[in-house]
């Protein structure tokens, strides 16, 4: 009778002590990986204006990615991402406040964010952001399609949709962790809720 006590008292102890391990391994996992997702935060840069968009071109790099011969051609080319360029800069110029607008915004929301940890509200934040950016976006794509139109009449097809690759290329560029930053942020919550789920079935 005093081993079978003891058999208990022994399996008991054991069953506890792998419970009380096992959330305090979960509870370090989700501490890791919220120290990540914090450092992730504070490590992508805040530009507006890739956010709006805006983008300058090396002309003679264009002109290498194209494959351009002619000298009349290259000259073309040259004169209108010249033009462009400098359209984005006198955009970039007259909404210097907007931007300086959306960078404070931006970083006080990510900073909320980061102490509450609690990064739901970013989304909203983003689209708030976004909004405030609206009227510069339509600027900068009247800007793209002239750009896009000047290159459609003057360059062959094939230049013309390698000029438009290359184009999608260099937009992405502007903000190349935006989406994996986001996927990482739902994959967190995800984990997280798990997680809530597995302790609450445990107490009962």
């Amino acid at each position: 009778m005093k081993q079978i006590k003891i058999y208990i008292l022994f399996t008991f102890f054991l069953t506890f002590t792998s419970l009380l391990f096992s959330q305090q391994r979960g509870n370090t996992r989700n501490s890791s990986q919220q120290q990540g997702q914090n450092s992730q935060m504070a490590q992508v840069k805040i530009n507006p204006e890739n956010m709006a968009r805006i983008i300058m071109y090396d002309y003679e790099e264009v002109i290498k990615k194209l494959k351009i011969k002619k000298g009349q051609k290259k000259t073309i080319v040259a004169h209108a991402i010249s033009k462009h360029n400098s359209k984005n800069n006198e955009i970039k110029t007259f909404n210097y406040e907007t931007f300086d607008d959306v960078k404070s915004f931006l970083t006080k929301k990510r900073n909320e964010a980061m102490l509450n940890r609690d990064f739901s509200s970013m989304k909203d934040s983003q689209m708030q952001a976004n909004e405030m950016l609206a009227p510069i976006r339509k600027k900068v794509r009247m800007s793209k399609n002239t750009l896009n139109t000047t290159f459609e009449k003057e360059l062959s097809e094939k230049q013309f949709k390698t000029w438009l690759k290359y184009q999608e290329a260099e937009l992405k560029k502007l903000n190349p962790k935006a989406s994996q930053t986001q996927q990482n942020q739902s994959n967190i919550g995800s984990s997280s809720r798990r997680q809530q789920q597995g302790m609450s079935r445990r107490r009962y």
